[in-house]
Parts: structure tokens; C-alpha cells; sequence
């Protein structure tokens, strides 16, 4: 057998190898996620909700912290499995977790908690619908019908980021940790800063909560700086304000543009960076 008839045979076994792979890991997360559409009586409308159980959740009798991810759909479950099932190997710092991820209905009315020039006046506010549904709605169908512990994280990117942000200053206790990539205040930081100090005056609902903001130097959305500028006097009024109580990160990339591709692995390795499993 020549030298090139080696290499290619050689070559395409490993592909082979690969996609078997591929598959079989698609399976795997394919057999753990169960799609619901659940009816809400708070936004008058059916949602959708894509959930993803552990590995090993039908074998076991754990309970297991919950993610419940904005702007959800099939690719950004699938992503996010990834990362956990990753981290959670690695060290073991990281648990396995349940995934619940949101669909979008009408993005903007769910996430926006104030008018801007990017959200007129003649639109409705929905956050406040939105986020009693999650709470009045969609964590008590959860709760009931899956093994969950008391650890609950909420995962917003871009404009999802905001209404995450907005959740953390106006519903602490729902949540223990928050991971907002490319939060930001557009055009309504002195709504948020009045936020801020009605939160700084309740500091002690913050004990023990997670924070983790994300932004790329390199954002498009961002090409005055004005948006880094604003977490980083957050993340810093939060820290003067809330003292230990809470806990605070904020986290640039210098090469990454909006909603930085590292975010949920980069906020999950600091929401655990104890040894101590929660």
C-alpha cells in the first residue's frame, strides 16, 4: 500500500471517527430536552419553553440548580449544555444543571423596563409582565414537576442583558446569580441609577448574590466607550454600595465585539470558583 493510499485511508477513518462523534453526542442531547408550551394567564399567551435535563437526571435522585436562559431557542440550548457539560468535567466545581430556555414571542415589549430612543413611548412595557411570568408562572411549573434545588441563575445577552440587569436591581430574592453579557444602560442609565439606589438602601436582600457582567471592547454598538464606562461605575457603586454582601464582576475582552463568545463559560467559572458545590 502506497504512502498516500495510508494517509487517505488513515484520514478517512478519523473523519469517520468524528462524525459518529458528532452524532452521537447530538443524541445524547436530543434524549434530554423536552419542549413545553405552557399557558400564561399574566402575558395572555402560550410560551414556549425548551428544557434540558442532566445526563444523568432519570438515574438519579440529585437535585439540580436551574438556568433559566433569555432569548432561548434550539441552537442556544444546545450551546449551553455544551459549556456546562464542559466545565462540569473539568473540575467538577461546576455542577450539571437543568436548562430552561425561553423562547421569544415579541423580544423588545418582554425586555425593555423603560422607554428609550430605541423604544418609544408608543410601545407597551412588558418586563414587568415578563418577569412576573417567570416568576409567578414559569419557575413554580418547574419546580413542581422537576428535582430542583434552591439555586437559580438567570442568563441574558445584549438586550436580554438589560432586563437581566433590571431583574438583579428589582427582583433579588428570585434569582442567586446573574450573568448579563453585554449589559448595558442605552439610553437610560438615569433610569437605572434611580434603580441602583433603591436597591443600595435594601442591601441586605443582596446577601449572598452573583453577579457577572460581560462586554467587548471591540463592540459595534459601543465605538465611543460609553457603555464600558457604565459598568464599570456600576460594578463599582455596587461594590462601595453593597460591600461583601454581593458578588461583583465585571469582565472585558479586548478583542471581542458584542455578546463576547466566552461569557456563559467565562460566568459559570466565576460563579463557582469555590471548591464548595452548590
Amino acid at each position: 500500500m502506497t504512502k498516500k493510499r495510508k494517509k487517505y485511508l488513515v484520514t478517512t477513518i478519523l473523519f469517520t471517527l468524528t462524525m459518529l462523534g458528532v452524532v452521537h453526542g447530538q443524541n445524547d442531547i436530543n434524549k434530554q430536552i423536552i419542549s413545553i408550551n405552557l399557558e400564561s394567564n399574566i402575558l395572555s399567551e402560550n410560551r414556549n419553553i425548551l428544557i434540558h435535563l442532566p445526563d444523568n437526571y432519570e438515574n438519579s435522585n440529585l437535585a439540580y440548580p436551574v438556568m433559566y436562559r433569555l432569548d432561548g431557542d434550539d441552537t442556544l440550548l444546545r450551546k449551553t449544555a455544551s459549556t456546562i457539560s464542559k466545565l462540569s468535567g473539568e473540575n467538577g466545581n461546576v455542577p450539571e444543571m437543568i436548562i430552561v430556555a425561553i423562547e421569544n414571542t415579541k423580544r423588545s415589549r418582554d425586555m425593555w423596563p423603560t422607554h428609550t430612543m430605541y423604544y418609544p413611548e408608543s410601545q407597551p412595557l412588558g418586563s414587568k409582565d415578563f418577569i412576573d411570568f417567570i416568576e409567578k408562572e414559569l419557575i413554580p411549573h418547574i419546580e413542581s414537576n422537576y428535582r430542583t434545588n434552591e439555586n437559580r441563575i438567570i442568563v441574558g445577552q445584549s438586550l436580554s442583558a438589560v432586563f437581566t440587569l433590571h431583574a438583579f436591581l428589582t427582583k433579588p430574592y428570585l434569582f442567586n446569580s446573574y450573568i448579563a453579557s453585554s449589559g448595558a444602560f442605552p439610553d437610560c442609565e438615569p433610569f437605572f441609577q434611580e434603580l441602583s439606589n433603591k436597591a443600595f438602601q435594601q442591601a441586605d436582600k443582596y446577601e449572598n448574590k452573583k453577579l457577572f457582567i460581560t462586554h467587548g471592547l471591540k463592540d459595534e454598538l459601543d465605538p465611543d466607550g460609553k457603555v464600558h464606562k457604565q459598568m464599570i461605575d456600576f460594578s463599582k457603586s455596587l461594590k462601595n454600595n453593597l460591600g461583601n454582601k454581593v458578588s461583583c464582576e465585571y469582565f472585558f475582552y479586548e478583542n471581542e465585539g458584542h455578546v463576547p463568545k466566552n461569557s456563559l463559560h467565562d460566568g459559570l467559572k466565576f460563579l463557582y470558583k469555590s471548591k464548595n458545590k452548590e
